[in-house]
């Protein structure tokens, strides 16, 4: 199992409105088929960390492409993602991590 975590770097006064966005991202993994999509809202972070981080569980990684090829294919999420890159400092950064047992 594998986690995915995109990390959103918002410009100043618009993290709740990004947070809001990713509201809607979040139902969009969720219908191509992504498990437990999350957003998490950082408090208390060090200077430099991300503002909210967007995170999706994957059974393995052919399984994540598959779902980023169905919802990066949707006009919906060309919409979505013009919107969102307005309210940022700086591209999204993904991280995939292996979850052990």
């Amino acid at each position: 199992m594998y986690v995915s975590r995109l990390s959103f770097r918002t410009l100043p006064g618009k993290t709740g409105e990004t947070e809001k966005e990713l509201r809607k991202l979040r139902k969009m993994v969720a219908d191509a088929g992504g498990i437990q999509p999350r957003i998490l809202h950082t408090h208390f972070a060090s200077p430099g960390a991300p503002d909210i981080v967007f995170e999706q569980e994957t059974r393995d990684l052919a399984q994540l492409e598959a779902e980023m090829s169905t919802l990066t294919a949707g006009s919906e999420f060309q919409s979505w993602t013009s919107r969102v890159s307005a309210l940022l400092s700086e591209s999204p950064k993904r991280e995939i991590y292996l979850i052990s047992g």
